[in-house]
């Protein structure tokens, strides 16, 4: 990161997280030499590392921001690598909480990963913000962990409304990953939807079955439009055999996509000039406006998810935001039982990218945006309360 995209998060956030935070900004706090730990597991190497780092960049600026609470304790972020297999996440989580005493987990897994795992995490009976995964099993009988973004029946949802009632498209095929959960239940849920609002589905199909001859026949069925639950390398692989063909629908892809691309395949993001994403923010300062912190704040912020591309920071900010807003209701810093009941009891928060409520089941009330890539940078198309 250059030294100007420094200066401009670091003004960026220093103008924000008064907003996001939830407390209010008082005397000046002497510190009390009690330190608060926060843990954060995510993956930090391979091909996910990308995605892990982003996320961890958000959390670590604004602790760097935010350091002490207003009775003086001190925040300390703790981060373990959650790896590439189940085990190894459970390992870093039990570390955390039993060894290092957080108070509480910010998570950056995935929703199949976390899906693995849930039912350890709820048995750790410490609080978890889940910042990145949106199935909606994720919360699902847990008591102790709360979901950051908007779950997968709602963003598929608004997908599909959108591609009948903005796009106009009647046609449309699904190309996904059945062996995925995400993927799985994205694909399931628009079909629903895009069917019962009059649109004829021409095909779905698994990724790992596509070829000139299967997207030939799709094109010669009229299909419209692709829909693309997949991860980042899959759809590019996607993206590349259209290209190959001479084929160019329309498609929509859902959160975090674009932004994997952009972080992970920087070189590659002109491939995807036009295609459309339910997301959890619109990079054209739009809630910046409406909070009213003026231009230099605008350009800021635009300037934080330029310099680290996507919606992964903007949510690791968000999830350290609202955690702190959490234990600032709680008499002790430490207290995890009330920590927990009060990020269940989370309501009209002003995040970073949305305001958000959270219901008793862990579930996040907040907008999606259909974003789409145009100029290789993410442009916000409509928001959807």
């Amino acid at each position: 990161m250059t030294t100007a995209m420094k200066r401009a998060l670091l003004i960026t956030l220093v103008w924000l997280l008064p907003v996001v935070s939830g407390c209010d900004r008082a005397e000046p706090v002497r510190q009390s030499g009690i330190v608060v730990k926060v843990g954060f597991v995510g993956p930090l190497q391979g091909p996910e590392g990308p995605r892990g780092e982003d996320t961890l960049e958000g959390v670590m600026t604004a602790q760097a921001l935010q350091p002490l609470l207003p009775n003086g304790d001190r925040l300390e972020i703790i981060t373990a690598d959650s790896g590439v297999d189940p085990q190894s996440a459970r390992t870093a989580m039990r570390r955390l909480v039993e060894e290092d005493g957080v108070v509480a987990l910010l998570l950056a897994l995935d929703s199949e990963a976390l899906l693995e795992v849930a039912a350890f995490a709820d048995s750790l009976e410490t609080p978890l913000v889940a910042l990145i995964a949106s199935h909606p099993d994720v919360v699902a009988d847990t008591a102790h962990i709360v979901q950051l973004p908007f779950d997968d029946t709602t963003q598929s949802t608004v997908a599909a409304l959108f591609v009948r009632d903005e796009l106009l498209i009647k046609r449309a095929a699904v190309i996904a990953n059945p062996d995925n959960p995400h993927s799985r239940y994205l694909t399931e849920t628009f079909e629903r939807k895009f069917i019962t609002t009059g649109g004829d589905l021409t095909g779905s199909h698994a990724v790992a079955d596509i070829s000139d001859e299967l997207l030939r026949h799709l094109q010669a069925k009229n299909t419209e439009l692709l829909y693309l639950p997949l991860s980042a390398q899959a759809a590019l692989e996607v993206v590349s055999a259209l290209g190959a063909i001479g084929w160019a629908p329309e498609i929509m892809t859902s959160d975090g996509l674009l932004a994997s691309i952009q972080g992970a395949y920087p070189d590659r993001v002109h491939e995807l000039e036009g295609v459309y994403a339910t997301d959890l923010f619109s990079d054209t300062g739009e809630f910046v406006k409406h909070r009213r912190l003026g231009r230099q704040a605008e350009v800021s912020f635009s300037d934080l998810f330029h310099s680290r591309k996507n919606t992964f920071t903007g949510l690791g900010v968000e999830g350290y935001a609202l955690l702190v807003d959490a234990i600032n209701r709680c008499a002790s810093s430490n207290d995890r039982q009330c920590v927990n009941a009060e990020l269940r009891s989370t309501h009209h928060f002003e995040g970073t990218m949305a305001r958000i409520s959270i219901d008793e089941h862990g579930r996040a009330d907040r907008p999606v945006y259909v974003n789409t890539i145009r100029g290789g940078l993410l442009e916000s198309v409509v928001k959807v309360y």
